[in-house]
């Protein structure tokens, strides 16, 4: 057993004591000296300590010492005096307290994402940073009071996109309730990594012993509103006369939104992101991974379109040598091309009556005449079509079920066949 007791020796120059804490282990005996000095006023005759004062700070740090004993439990009696020495410094300097840079970690992680994904995690960095007003946050400061308040400063925050950057006339509107789950969803994530990673039960070692998210819980992203068009605007879309080039090789908003929006739609809602990167097609079978979840999924999110008769031209309009389309051409990444075409798509939704037009309506048109009565295909299949995750039943139901993409094939040759293409193609 380790014992402890302050004292001092021998008297310094100017006329100070270094207080020193005796370390007496396996009988053998180290000093360690302190940042306390006592004067001849603070000893008596003998060189105790009378100064209750320092006397307190001794206790304390004699205190603390004992804890490093008690933390090694049996170890203690085997280990050197050096050794425990050397322990007991480090817990005294603070260098044995863990300590992990939450939005460093954060950003390793994220750089080995894809894109999208880790530029999710980045936006919730900047809004994490921007709340705790410092580039550095110690994972241990996360707790559930820190979490209500980050979601109460996400929800009131206004938005950092577009014209809100800039100080304008009128309000800038606060960001949606999907910035919230979706940012604390982030910091689950990694919070929860972080804890997988330095973290070992089996050993004992619990190096980050805090879990905010078993208190506090996500809020549920709101339910996405519907954006579906019916037949009739799609068919407008469909039938909408190009506008004039803009000289100098610059693409026409207009026209790249529209073209788009029809491929997406013809090809069982194909997000921009899969169009800006996807590989070049088999014959006439697209097949790709699903940047949204490739990640997330067992399958890679594979997913395999029929290029139907309808769109040929409109996808050699387009057609590059080494990917499906050749927007990577023009645009450095899917995000710039994805904000082009939502530029093209307001002026379009205004000229057909469709109120805030986005890409994403293409996707949700597709699914709801898909399951219309005009078309009648079953929501098994759409669910596919869509390439949605399987619930845990399905997934089980999935393993012993090859994939028969023929059936989504013809579902998407059914919801084409519904619409008149004799205007697109001529003007091809």
């Amino acid at each position: 057993m380790a014992t402890f007791k302050a004292e001092v020796q021998n008297k310094r120059a100017d006329g100070t004591y270094n207080v020193r804490i005796r370390v007496t282990h396996n009988r053998e005996i180290r000093r360690m000296s302190t940042n306390l000095y006592v004067t001849g006023e603070d000893l008596t005759r003998s060189l105790k300590i009378k100064n209750v004062n320092i006397t307190e700070k001794c206790d304390e740090l004699i205190k603390k010492c004992r804890k490093v004993c008690n933390d090694l439990g049996f170890e203690l009696f085997d280990i050197p005096i050096d050794e425990l020495v050397a322990k007991i410094k480090k817990h005294l300097q603070g260098k044995d307290k863990f300590y992990l840079d939450f939005v460093q970690y954060t950003k390793n992680k994220a750089s080995n994402m894809k894109k999208g994904t880790g530029d999710t995690y980045l936006n919730m960095l900047s809004a994490l940073k921007r709340f705790v007003k410092r580039e550095k946050l110690d994972i241990s400061e996360i707790n559930t009071n820190f979490l209500r308040e980050f979601e109460q400063f996400i929800a009131t925050e206004p938005s950092q996109r577009g014209n809100n950057r800039k100080k304008a006339k009128k309000e800038p509107e606060a960001k949606g309730g999907r910035a919230v789950s979706k940012y604390l969803a982030c910091v689950r994530a990694m919070h929860n990594m972080a804890k997988e990673e330095f973290n070992d039960e089996d050993r004992g070692i619990i190096n980050i012993p805090f879990s905010p998210f078993k208190k506090y819980k996500l809020k549920p992203q709101p339910k996405t509103r519907k954006r579906a068009l019916p037949l009739a605007l799609i068919q407008q879309i469909i039938n909408l006369p190009y506008e004039k080039e803009i000289i100098g090789g610059r693409t026409n908003r207009f026209n790249l939104a529209k073209d788009c929006f029809i491929l997406s739609f013809a090809l069982v809602g194909m997000n921009s992101a899969d169009m800006f990167y996807s590989g070049l097609p088999k014959k006439n079978i697209i097949i790709y991974n699903r940047e949204k979840t490739e990640g997330r999924r067992d399958d890679g999110a594979e997913m395999r379109v029929r290029i139907e008769s309808y769109i040929i031209k409109l996808i050699d309009k387009y057609r590059d040598d080494k990917k499906l389309f050749r927007f990577h051409r023009h645009y450095s990444n899917h995000a710039i091309f994805n904000a082009a075409i939502n530029k093209g798509l307001k002026r379009i939704g205004k000229q057909i009556g469709a109120e805030d037009l986005e890409f994403y309506a293409a996707r949700h048109s597709w699914a709801t005449i898909a399951r219309s009565s005009a078309v009648g295909i079953d929501k098994y299949t759409v669910h596919e079509g869509l390439n949605h995750a399987s619930n845990k039943d399905m997934k089980v139901t999935d393993i012993y079920i090859d994939k028969d993409w023929t059936v989504i094939w013809e579902a998407n040759k059914k919801v084409l066949g519904l619409f008149d293409w004799t205007f697109l193609n001529r003007e091809f």
